[in-house]
């Protein structure tokens, strides 16, 4: 069967990369550009090909996998009309020309033995390298020696999250951090694009979403809109591992017949916490608050502008059940909030502090399934998400990452709500 790919099947920033030959594709630069579709496109070509063909492709977390490269792949084929004629395996995500035995197979590299069962491959395609390591690379690169290859190819994508990052020092020339370095010049398809190069979206509204989802960070904008290396470190071990900034969705309203869901984290300064609800299976986060030298009335007075109070579900840190933060009052904080807006008690669900490791296999569940989506707005919420750590052990590291009011208590406030409300979605 002879494929015969449509030039307006892709943006012609790409016709490089999905016609290369060369030893190592890099294809790199900003959110929405195309880059990944474009080597969807050339890679289900490449299995209708008269050679031996047989790419790895890779994912620095195999549970990504199937809804990332997998579903990609699977949606591109039905796009160009080669889906019926592979068989696309759902047990193990391999993807399969019946025809010729040319084949796609994935492999993560979270699993402990790596590059086991990657032989006779041909070529490897790892989206999203920048999560990986550059040893990671080295040992999958040796895999590329097959006496049956036509050529061989290694492929890469990724944003370029950092400039001090091992893809810098290893790929691009010292002097200029988008020209190759020697020792790859000759034998290398550099292709740096951002979502200008996107033929097929409305790219002043994609800007837009560009713009939001970056939170006013400045690094953020180089990195995602402009394609170009970022100036501050990544986390390198961030808690909340499956949040990405797709999730992030301005067009979420409240539904005033739904139940507010209010959790707070009390801590003098700042007294924070976040306003969701739950729409279907979605966790929708709406708002967020922070108040400074933890005033009680001074959340009550914010809670009563919000609708249908009779409705309104309170939750958050167990330990506003143990005392006050305002020691004039010798009742609890909830006892004092309940008082305030004049709430049942079965308007409360407060249990104990979920672990930070449990709490983390929830939170992450919960998200990577996308019952999880919020608002643009909140935005101290959503640096909580980006910047704060885990440790080794699956704990919160807080700390203050460049803003001083920022101490994981957000995200605290957004835990407390998975695990008494969400937990029957996991």
């Amino acid at each position: 069967m002879q494929i015969k790919i449509d030039p307006s099947s892709y943006s012609k920033k790409f016709h490089d990369v999905i016609y290369s030959w060369d030893r190592y594709i890099i294809a790199y630069g900003g959110r929405g550009s195309g880059k990944t579709d474009s080597i969807y496109l050339k890679y289900l070509v490449n299995l209708f090909e008269p050679y031996y063909f047989k790419l790895a492709y890779i994912n620095k977390e195999a549970t990504n996998i199937r809804d990332q490269q997998y579903a990609g792949f699977k949606r591109v084929a039905k796009r160009i009309g080669l889906y019926n004629h592979l068989r696309f395996y759902d047990g193990d995500y391999r993807i399969i020309n019946p025809k010729n035995g040319n084949s796609l197979i994935p492999k993560g590299m979270d699993d402990p033995e790596k590059t086991k069962g990657l032989d006779n491959i041909t070529a490897i395609w790892w989206d999203e390298i920048n999560k990986g390591k550059l040893d990671d690379f080295l040992a999958l690169n040796e895999l590329l020696r097959s006496p049956e290859a036509t050529y061989l190819q290694f492929a890469m994508s990724f944003n370029p999250v950092y400039e001090k990052h091992w893809l810098r020092n290893t790929f691009f020339s010292e002097e200029d951090p988008h020209a190759l370095a020697f020792e790859y010049s000759k034998d290398t398809l550099l292709n740096r694009s951002t979502y200008r190069d996107n033929e097929f979206i409305d790219q002043e509204s994609y800007l837009q979403t560009l713009m939001k989802g970056a939170n006013e960070n400045p690094n953020t904008v180089r990195v995602n809109v402009e394609g170009d290396w970022g100036l501050d470190e990544p986390v390198d071990n961030p808690w909340l591992h499956a949040w990405e900034d797709k999730y992030i969705d301005e067009s979420i309203e409240a539904n005033i017949n739904l139940p507010y869901i209010v959790s707070v984290d009390f801590n003098l300064n700042p007294f924070c916490g976040i306003v969701a609800q739950i729409q279907g299976k979605t966790l929708c986060i709406l708002d967020e608050f922070s108040i400074d030298n933890g005033s009680i009335p001074k959340l009550i007075d914010l809670l009563k502008t919000y609708p249908r109070r009779d409705l309104m579900r309170m939750t958050g840190d167990a330990m506003g059940n143990r005392g006050s933060i305002e020691q004039r009052d010798h009742s609890t904080s909830y006892q004092q909030i309940q008082r305030g807006l004049m709430l049942r008690d079965s308007q409360f669900t407060i249990t104990a502090n979920p672990r930070h490791d449990n709490s983390r296999v929830e939170c992450n569940t919960l998200i990577r399934k996308g019952l999880v989506k919020i608002h643009s707005s909140c935005k101290s919420t959503i640096f909580d998400f980006n910047q704060v750590a885990s440790d080794e052990h699956g704990k919160i590291v807080k700390k203050n990452r460049g803003q001083s009011n920022q101490r994981a208590d957000h995200l605290d406030a957004f835990r407390y709500i998975c695990h008494n409300f969400m937990r029957k979605y996991l």
